[in-house]
């Protein structure tokens, strides 16, 4: 049997053995939900993991493209793609720049680009699908009635609201690293980031980009550390639950010191695409990293 006939039916096989894993696991809860009287239930729990699913994937791979996209067109037009003698590798005669020029030149970039994104975003996805609880209750959620003595919010947002927004937040921080070193790979094999023995530079596209993503990602850290200041009422030190004195006066003074310092980050990350130098994002770096460590 040819090599071919044998990958495909090695392909056919796990595709199949995969399904039947899936289809029997559906027939099962089916069964169960079915015969308990709570069918609908299960229905709702199905709805939930594959709009989770399909939400999450959408998300995932257009940040990713978009990002891998940009970086690429932005290297492109610069029209630093290493140039290959392909006598010379022919010969064997091959360096790294040599290699990454052939990789900048010969492969499908836009193909490459889209796949590698719809691949990381069906595992980002299939990762996030365990959340659909935390969906499902934040869509369903209703007030509980009673309010916390540190905030005022109800009950019903630590219950319901919290979890979701942590599990969001938590899919953006990812997306950020993500893109980050997706689109460095992208400007690495073109050419625009250079770090060897003979030459070591990245080029301004490269430090704009970088500057958009960091900035984002101080944002989106600044949020966090707003939601870090709720989580510390689920502190359980031994003796009481909840928010203590040390919480209260020292750790919720430096969650308010870093969502300042994170915006000024962003802020500072964000103008640096005008100015396109990499002292800017490294001051912001070292602003947000020291300023706890200073206050303690």
């Amino acid at each position: 049997m040819p090599r071919r006939g044998v990958a495909v039916a090695v392909v056919v096989i796990l595709a199949s053995l995969i399904i039947l894993g899936l289809t029997s696991s559906f027939l099962v809860y089916w069964a169960w939900f079915s015969a308990v009287g709570y069918l609908g239930v299960f229905w709702t729990i199905l709805g939930g993991k594959a709009a989770l699913f399909f939400a999450v994937f959408a998300g995932s791979a257009i940040v990713l493209w978009v990002n891998g996209y940009l970086a690429h067109r932005f290297a492109r037009r610069r029209g630093n793609v290493h140039r290959v003698d392909f006598e010379q590798i022919a010969r064997g005669v091959q360096t790294l720049p040599e290699l990454l020029g052939l990789m900048g030149q010969r492969l499908p970039w836009r193909l490459l680009i889209a796949g590698v994104a719809v691949v990381l975003g069906i595992l980002v996805a299939a990762g996030e699908v365990g959340n659909w609880g935390v969906l499902l209750r934040y869509a369903y959620q209703v007030p509980y009635g009673l309010s916390d003595p540190q905030y005022g919010k109800d009950i019903g947002f630590y219950l319901f609201s919290l979890p979701a927004y942590v599990a969001l937040k938590n899919w953006l921080l990812l997306m950020l690293v993500l893109s980050f070193f997706g689109a460095g790979a992208v400007y690495w094999v073109h050419g625009d980031i250079e770090f060897d023995e003979q030459r070591r530079s990245i080029s301004a596209a490269v430090i704009a980009h970088g500057s958009a993503l960091l900035g984002l990602f101080f944002a989106v850290k600044a949020w966090s550390y707003g939601l870090d200041r709720y989580l510390l009422l689920y502190g359980d030190n031994g003796v009481v639950v909840g928010a203590s004195y040390t919480d209260t006066h020292v750790a919720l003074p430096v969650l308010w010191l870093l969502v300042g310092l994170s915006i000024i980050a962003a802020l500072a990350c964000w103008a640096n695409l005008r100015v396109r130098t990499w002292k800017l994002p490294v001051v912001g770096v070292a602003l947000v990293l020291a300023a706890p460590w200073c206050w303690l």
